[in-house]
């Protein structure tokens, strides 16, 4: 399945590749796409992280080239 790289949409849920639920809480643009950086909650628990060059595939469901700073939302 083909997948590009997108700019998420604040307050926006996304279903992750392995079912979980994101909200995107903030996203910044970069100069080329894989350079955006967008930030999401997960829904199930309050995992927050920084999604590194995030892509979405055909079906709608997203991935991420990598995650930075992870932390729980108290």
């Amino acid at each position: 399945m083909e997948k590009k790289y997108f700019i998420p949409v604040v307050n926006h849920i996304y279903t992750n590749r392995n079912g979980s639920q994101y909200r995107c809480t903030d996203r910044v643009k970069g100069i080329r796409p894989c350079e955006t950086i967008a930030y999401f909650t997960r829904l199930s628990d309050g995992w927050s992280l920084t999604a590194h060059g995030p892509q979405i595939y055909e079906d709608g469901t997203i991935e991420w080239n990598y995650s930075t700073g992870g932390y729980w939302l108290q």
